[in-house]
């Protein structure tokens, strides 16, 4: 919550308090306690514009405008416990939206030494029917943001925190549209369409995936981290699975493809859509060893031959997948991924890591357990690094939607989003030490990274 903000929720609510608990020792000052809230209402609205968070309060300013106009001696004891219900109510309302949702969140900021830029690409596999929509003249798309390494001193402005704000549905997964209503003010620490910076001229690349239905957008804070340390990193939306995902075409594509909790096993499914990301993954890594490569100056500053990949949940069981199936890819990180489906023959030992959050009771993660050890299996070996104090969604932007109060709770309560600005810069310190040890022949000590945060471990594997 920014100052003013802060200062205009305190003195309303203050007042209201008053008038709750002590109505005749205000009665005296509050026509100029109520019009210096009035300017502060004003003052906020010119300065952050109107949030939805505020209507309750604009409600309590109405009424209290009505009690100073119309004092409480003209009333009986019943309009007089009305009113105090009235305020108290509306008090509550007023301060339970900002204690729920912040407006506008603060994402964790990049710790590394490049600024970042980041653009997006919204190809077209002309060679793939979408085979998720009823339309057979659908061709798939895969939407890619990559976040890079920027001249230093270019200016501009910061890209769209979520894709199609601007044209988003009712819904964007099971929130309202309106928890996005100010979203487009959100610091995302990439500057849209910057030039690449001139340090190098190719620079390594990261693939990310996202979990099972998750968008780009929330996984924001490790993918711009990971580009401020000297990555490309080139974020995919899956659409039709992706909570939010705006189409070439200008289309706003949401989920169609949902696998239902209480279907029996979700191998099948689970599989497919590892099957169908594997596909996108190889598309874009042809996209980058294209023909027309050349002409494009941003994907010819790629080095193809420095091409690692990772990915949250599904998109970590992907990463690993993926290298599994395709040589380009040097090396993968998975985090926090459960694996479906099976793997190809090995071919080589390949390096691979597991990051992952903690996973207690161990007789809920059986099929995690066995997949991983069969990823390592299939690797000759890997790291593995757990982030005690962590859960799964600590490793998204997710926490960071929700003010101070609800996350600690959330956290506390709930086991959700615990620790998410240290969960997300250990796990692009742990990765960026991993790609760059593995891109450069060099010898990998993971375990010096993992002892500059408290809570992580290093953990054997079978």
């Amino acid at each position: 919550m920014k100052s003013i903000d802060m200062i205009f929720l305190t003195v309303l609510i203050l007042t209201a308090s008053c008038l709750i608990i002590t109505p005749n020792r205000v009665k005296g000052i509050l026509k100029p306690l109520i019009a210096s809230i009035i300017i502060l209402a004003i003052v906020q609205l010119l300065i952050e514009s109107y949030y939805w968070q505020y209507i309750p309060t604009y409600l309590m300013i109405v009424a209290m405008t009505i009690v100073a106009i119309f004092p409480q001696k003209h009333y009986n004891k019943t309009k007089e416990r009305l009113i105090r219900f009235t305020l108290l109510f509306l008090a509550l309302a007023s301060a339970v939206p900002w204690a729920i949702f912040t407006p506008i969140p603060k994402l964790t900021k990049p710790q590394g030494n490049y600024a970042v830029g980041t653009k997006i690409f919204r190809w077209v596999d002309f060679d793939r029917a979408e085979d998720i929509t009823s339309d057979p003249n659908d061709r798939r798309n895969v939407v890619v943001q990559a976040w890079y390494p920027k001249e230093e001193e270019e200016k501009g402005i910061h890209s769209s925190y979520v894709d199609g704000l601007n044209n988003l549905p009712e819904k964007i997964g099971v929130l309202p549209k309106i928890i996005f209503d100010h979203y487009d003010q959100v610091e995302t620490y990439g500057m849209l369409n910057a030039t690449i910076s001139r340090d190098k001229n190719q620079w390594p690349v990261i693939i990310f995936l996202t979990g099972n239905g998750a968008a780009r957008a929330f996984y924001t804070s490790v993918v711009a981290g990971l580009a401020s340390y000297g990555y490309v990193v080139l974020a995919i939306d899956h659409p039709y699975e992706a909570m939010i995902t705006q189409l070439a075409n200008g289309e706003i594509a949401t989920p169609i493809e949902v696998f239902l909790k209480d279907a029996h096993d979700p191998t099948n499914f689970m599989k497919d859509r590892i099957d169908l990301r594997i596909a996108d993954v190889q598309f874009v890594l042809n996209q980058l060893s294209g023909s027309d490569t050349s002409a494009n100056s941003f994907l010819s500053s790629l080095d193809r031959n420095q091409i690692v990949i990772t990915g949250h949940s599904l998109g970590g069981a992907t990463a690993a997948v993926a290298m599994a199936v395709d040589s380009r890819i040097k090396a993968a990180a998975n985090v926090d991924g459960t694996l479906y489906g099976e793997l190809p023959t090995p071919n080589e030992q390949r390096p691979f890591l597991l990051l992952e959050s903690k996973k207690d009771p161990p007789d809920q993660y059986v099929r995690y357990e066995d997949g991983n050890q069969r990823l390592f299996e299939h690797f000759e070996g890997g790291y593995r690094y757990q982030i005690i104090d962590a859960d799964h969604y600590s490793f998204t932007d997710a926490p960071l939607l929700l003010a101070s109060p609800t996350r600690l709770l959330a956290g506390s309560v709930f086991g959700f989003g615990n620790i998410p600005t240290m969960t997300h810069n250990a796990t692009v310190d742990i990765l960026n030490s991993f790609f760059y040890s593995v891109l450069n022949n060099e010898m990998c000590d993971l375990d010096s990274v993992a002892s500059r945060y408290k809570g992580i471990i290093r953990k054997p594997f079978d």
